[in-house]
């Protein structure tokens, strides 16, 4: 008897679907494009998917607003999303469109641009060559903003002045291009796989700006619904598993989030502390307006470590370091998930 696939939701853009694609098998899951990340965390949160898929940050170009926003849950869409896993996508853009000829140029595996759109040494003996064809003709380029950011040294030396037009996604940028037609004098900053579905020739082939260039996404999963799911670790994906028991050798990431008040001074560094007198170690910190009144902020800290949800046995040092922090916060801390810590981190 054959099970119903359990469906996964992710936002519609390329990278995102090979992203769900490489963490869970299509012969489990049924992979639910949505056209928004926010639609993402609607639908984990209205029980109509098992996980989904949402980008966080990019190595390059830094955190997703929107993700952070959603997280932060001003509004109390999404009171029941957990973070249960992540994955680490390596991100190659393509200049792709129509050419206007078959003339080329080389783009020396010895040279990478910088800043200041000169020419320069490259140290990194991992780039490869690649042929760039004439781009004289292109006079729109289409892309999402965190595309363009992360390809900003590439565009600024052949493609200055050109106008950018923001779209919804990469892929969505591609689309556009080839409903222009063979005549169009547009072209899109997405992936070679976007133009193999559209029909599109690759004019520039990996025009990011580094070659470690790579996206991490969150996994999520209603935490009342699904209590003990996890996302697919790293080690064996397109299998989800429940929690190991307790003290398991595995390395853990948490995530929280918390207000703090603006009086007395060094509140924010006195929060942090918590976690230094414990012995936890912070990946990541953010911030975002908390609307309640201006200059205020929710703080978001990922931490290295695992929250029990039990506190039996004080919970464990990372429920310890939570207890603290309950009187250095202002409305007390958010608990976001705890995941396996993704191998594929480590650059």
């Amino acid at each position: 008897m054959l099970r119903e696939p359990k469906p996964i939701s992710h936002w519609s853009g390329i990278n995102d679907s090979q992203a769900a694609l490489a963490c869970f098998s299509t012969e489990e899951y049924l992979l639910e494009p949505q056209s928004q990340i926010k639609d993402a965390f609607a639908s984990i949160q209205a029980n109509n998917c098992d996980f989904a898929v949402v980008p966080f940050e990019n190595s390059t170009y830094g955190t997703v607003v929107f993700t952070l926003d959603l997280l932060v849950d001003r509004e109390l869409r999404g009171p029941d999303l957990l973070v249960c896993g992540e994955f680490y996508l390596p991100v190659h853009h393509c200049l792709i469109g129509h050419a206007s000829k078959p003339c080329s140029t080389n783009l020396s595996n010895d040279h990478t641009w910088d800043d200041s759109n000169q020419m320069q040494a490259n140290s990194n003996p991992k780039r490869s060559s690649h042929t760039m064809k004439d781009l004289q003709h292109i006079s729109t380029i289409y892309s999402h903003p965190a595309a363009f950011g992360q390809c900003e040294q590439f565009l600024s030396l052949h493609l200055k002045g050109v106008e950018k037009q923001e779209v919804s996604s990469t892929s969505r940028a591609a689309q556009l291009v080839a409903e222009e037609g063979a005549n169009s004098r547009s072209a899109a900053v997405s992936s070679s796989l976007a133009a193999d579905i559209h029909g599109l020739e690759l004019l520039a082939q990996s025009i990011q700006d580094r070659d470690d260039n790579s996206t991490r996404f969150f996994i999520l999963k209603n935490g009342k619904s699904n209590p003990q799911g996890l996302a697919p670790s790293s080690s064996s994906p397109h299998q989800p598993s429940s929690y190991p028991d307790k003290g398991a050798a595995e390395k853990w990431k948490t995530l929280i989030s918390f207000t703090l008040p603006q009086q007395p001074s060094g509140t924010l560094a006195d929060a942090l502390q918590v976690f230094k007198n414990h012995g936890l170690n912070l990946t990541s910190i953010n911030s975002r307006p908390s609307l309640e009144h201006t200059w205020h902020y929710v703080f978001l800290i990922e931490v290295q470590g695992r929250r029990e949800e039990s506190d039996d046995d004080d919970g464990g040092v990372m429920n310890q370091a939570l207890r603290e922090l309950d009187t250095k916060t202002t409305g007390g801390w958010k608990w976001l998930g705890s995941w396996r810590e993704s191998s594929t981190g480590t650059i």
